[in-house]
């Protein structure tokens, strides 16, 4: 019994301190969304990109049909010794060419992609949002698999780039 009676203002006090900190306990996080894909696409300086991607499907395009036709020769035992270099030098010469084509589309959506995290980052707090992700990555990393549509900043921003 005194045990009891012992325990229960120590009860009583550690319930009257944790008071205070429930009190300043933090206002809960609202995490919102975006689709990435739109907003570059969305964005003003768009047609860069998709020329740029032009581009470097026009030189690609005949290395690859070059290499499948080699391949072909190569699978079917038709394959001469300078049909194995050739395809060789072509394969290094592709991927050349994809290395140096990613490095300069990069480089041409690397504004994009700072308008659109300024912007993300002007119409988030305003919307009341402290966290905003990718939405197709959260779904595909199964990070998320649900969020009600008003969660979703993306037509927030588009209009926010297009000012």
């Amino acid at each position: 019994m005194k045990r009891v009676l012992i325990s229960l203002p120590v009860l009583v006090a550690v319930l009257l301190a944790a008071i205070p900190m429930a009190q300043n306990a933090p206002a809960p996080q609202r995490v919102g969304f975006v689709d990435a894909d739109r907003l570059i696409q969305a964005h003003p300086e768009f047609s860069k990109i998709q020329e740029l991607r032009q581009q470097a499907d026009a030189e690609i395009q005949p290395l690859l049909e070059q290499l499948q036709a080699l391949d072909q020769k190569i699978q079917s035992g038709e394959a001469t010794a300078k049909d194995r270099q050739d395809f060789d030098v072509l394969r290094q010469a592709l991927n050349e060419a994809n290395q140096k084509w990613q490095q300069r589309i990069n480089e041409a959506l690397k504004p994009i992609t700072d308008d659109i995290d300024a912007a993300i980052a002007k119409v988030a707090p305003e919307q009341g949002f402290s966290v905003v992700m990718n939405r197709r990555v959260a779904a595909e990393s199964n990070l998320v698999v649900f969020a009600t549509p008003d969660t979703d900043l993306t037509e927030l921003v588009i209009q926010e780039l297009q000012r």
